[in-house]
This record gives structure tokens, sequence and C-alpha cells, in this order.
């Protein structure tokens, strides 16, 4: 609502007049500020729907072991192969990023145990 505020006050004072079908709404009339912040408020409601509705799909999807987080860019056999390479000092860091086709971070991450799975 706030950000939604400043914008109209920020438009009205450029002289810019906010039209909805036939009508035309200014900033500086009562009507025309309660039926903008109306519309406002209305959309942010609409938003925070949209965020619930989503964030109880994903509740539901991870209890029925659908959500599973976001999957290691590259399977286990390829991370263990890049942490005893990398620790032989048979490549560097940007040798295997480029070989596996990865960010240089993911490779970082990889190496440095950061994300790693306990097992």
């Amino acid at each position: 609502m706030a950000e939604a505020n400043q914008i109209l006050t920020d438009l009205s004072e450029r002289g810019v007049l906010f039209g909805l079908g036939a009508s035309v709404y200014d900033w500086s009339d009562p009507f025309g500020r309660l039926f903008l912040q109306t519309l406002a408020m209305v959309a942010e409601f609409e938003a925070n729907l949209g965020h619930m509705r989503t964030r109880e799909g994903m509740a539901l999807a991870k209890k029925n072991g659908k959500l599973k987080g976001k999957q290691p860019k590259l399977p286990e056999p390829a991370r263990r192969s890049i942490r005893r390479r990398y620790a032989q000092g048979e490549v560097s860091l940007a040798d295997l990023a480029t070989e596996y086709s990865v960010g240089r971070s993911t490779i970082h991450r990889i190496i440095h145990g950061a994300g790693q799975d306990p097992a």
C-alpha cells in the first residue's frame, strides 16, 4: 500500500490522470484518492492470497514427498571424482568448472563441502 501510494503521488505530481473505462480519477480529489487506494488494497490482498496458496501447496507437496528441494547439479560419483582430483592436485578449480560445464562457485561448494549431505 505504501509503495502504491508513493507511485500514485509521483504520477499525480507529473499531471497523470488515472482512467478506468470511461471514468477518470484524480489523485487530488477525495473520491479519486479513495478509489485508487481501494484498487491498490485489493491488488495487495490478491497478491497475498497467491503467496498463501503457494505456501500451502508447497507444504502439501512436501508432506506428500513431492517437494525435495533443489537437486544437485552433478551426480554423487562426479562430485566424489571432483573432490579426489582436486585434493590430489590433478586439476584446478577453473579446469573442473570447464570440464563439467558448471560455474566455479559450484565446484567450490563441492570441494569445500557447503550443502553436502552428511552421508
